[in-house]
């Protein structure tokens, strides 16, 4: 048996897509999966929810994490990310928590306001917006370590389920979306996920078409005229993690003109007076496509690392199309903001090379190597944009006589490790969703080391008054 489930592991990118092409073949069947349902009035109320990224949290700082994709190796890496931060305590008082709250011990995971994730990332971060701390307490054993990649697998080679998957509205993405929810999920919205306390969960897939990132946020929802409460969470996590070939797009409907949705100012003035040189501009355009249902009837979701690895375009855009960072803080209630801080958990992965001459590269190393130096090209522009946008932020502020902004870029990367063979190692292990205890101990334990250990962070904490208090791994959390 275990020689088996070894065997569908190292093959696992190829039986996936050899099954997808025996799928397509087949017909006749009728079975569907409930596609994303209409809104007919946009609700506010709901969208005001995303506004609580003020609520019990600092006065003074703005904390954001993007988790990176990356299968279980990324989701270990977050998992170790939320481990260290939970083991920062914060000083206590009017400095760093809200004076209207009480004074007990706080740490620095209390003080996140805003999670980004995609793909592998975004299992950590739907999980922990679900059940907050208990991820500490469930989450390795439900997902970190479990063979999560042979139970697909099974599931699609198992004949019961072949029938609907013959179907045209039932697919590959479909049946996971079914073992996310079983394993994880249970049933979960997206509405019950923003109302609960703690940082708001931006989970991030690609549009397959535009070419963007689709946010499973409100403000998404309604442009396309389209309930987002009753969305399931897990079905948003599956659009973030849909690797084209193995998995299929996940598909909404358009109800845009449907409801009684307008765009917001920012967007229209942006299309009325075009400046092809604005990024500003190109979004504009880009998210107005989505209010013309007629020329956008679907909408065809794939994995979030194609539009953006680090999930943190999505930011940067989002302050952009704001007007700044000082308009958006003061629209989020954080007008009294003073410290920004980026987690950037990155935990891309490098090509592996033959090490002899008859070692030919094939079409699945082809394939492979393009799509990871074209996301690790990406990633370093991605932060390299972060940084250029904070130089313009910072000069926004120099005529003004507001206190001005202290940025923290925080980025953990493998790249980070002093030792080569340490680096290498990490760097090889695989994109899959199998890993070994072994490996998913350590990948938690170097993202400590790597946040711990950089500098900026450091200087954060130093700002902040915050001290690290080392734990035994027997005393911390997730105990087995």
């Amino acid at each position: 048996m275990k020689k088996r489930l070894n065997l569908l592991r190292e093959f696992s990118i190829p039986l996936l897509s050899a099954i997808a092409i025996l799928m397509v073949s087949l017909s006749g069947c009728t079975a569907h999966y409930l596609i994303n349902t209409k809104e007919n009035s946009v609700d506010r109320q709901l969208q005001q929810e995303v506004n609580k990224v003020e609520r019990a949290r600092s006065e003074k700082v703005l904390l954001i994490l993007c988790f990176s994709g990356g299968g279980t190796r990324a989701a270990s890496m977050s998992y170790g990310v939320l481990e260290s931060l939970e083991a920062i305590d914060l000083p206590a008082g009017p400095s760093m928590q809200r004076q209207e709250q009480n004074t007990s011990k706080k740490t620095l995971l209390d003080e996140v306001n805003i999670i980004t994730s995609v793909s592998g990332g975004s299992f950590t971060a739907a999980y922990y917006g679900l059940y907050g701390k208990d991820i500490f307490k469930k989450f390795q054993k439900e997902f970190l370590l479990r063979d999560v990649q042979s139970a697909l697998i099974w599931r699609l080679i198992n004949p019961l389920n072949w029938p609907q998957l013959a179907s045209a509205r039932f697919d590959r993405s479909d049946l996971a979306q079914e073992y996310y929810d079983e394993l994880l999920f249970k049933g979960a919205t997206l509405g019950e996920m923003i109302r609960k306390e703690g940082p708001l969960i931006n989970i991030l897939a690609t549009d397959a078409v535009e070419g963007i990132s689709f946010s499973f946020l409100p403000s998404q929802f309604n442009m396309i005229c389209s309930d987002y409460g009753r969305f399931p969470v897990a079905r948003a996590v599956t659009a973030s993690s849909a690797l084209p070939g193995p998995f299929s797009p996940i598909v909404l409907k358009n109800y845009a003109g449907q409801c009684d949705y307008t765009l917001p100012d920012w967007i229209t003035n942006a299309i009325e007076k075009p400046d092809l040189s604005s990024r500003v501009y190109w979004l504009a355009s880009y998210l107005s496509r989505y209010t013309d249902a007629s020329a956008k009837p679907y909408i065809y979701l794939i994995d979030g690392v194609v539009a953006d690895n680090l999930g943190l375009r999505a930011i940067i855009e989002s302050i952009a199309g704001r007007g700044g960072i000082r308009s958006a803080l003061v629209q989020s209630g954080l007008s009294d903001t003073t410290k920004i801080a980026f987690v950037i958990v990155d935990a891309q992965t490098r090509v592996q090379q033959g090490s002899k001459l008859e070692d030919i590269p094939g079409l699945g190393f082809l394939l492979d190597s393009s799509s990871t130096i074209m996301i690790n090209r990406n990633n370093f522009d991605t932060v390299d944009l972060l940084r250029r946008y904070i130089q313009n932020w910072k000069a926004e502020d120099v005529s003004t006589d507001r206190k001005p902004f202290d940025f923290y870029v925080i980025h953990l990367s493998f790249d980070s490790l002093p030792d080569r063979k340490e680096r290498e190692y990490f760097n090889n292990i695989p994109t899959t969703f199998s890993l070994p205890e072994e490996q998913v101990d350590k990948l938690r334990d170097v993202a400590g080391r790597l946040l711990y250990s950089n500098t900026e962070f450091l200087k954060l904490l130093d700002d902040i008054g915050a001290t690290i208090q080392v734990r035994k791994r027997s005393e911390g959390p997730d105990n087995r």
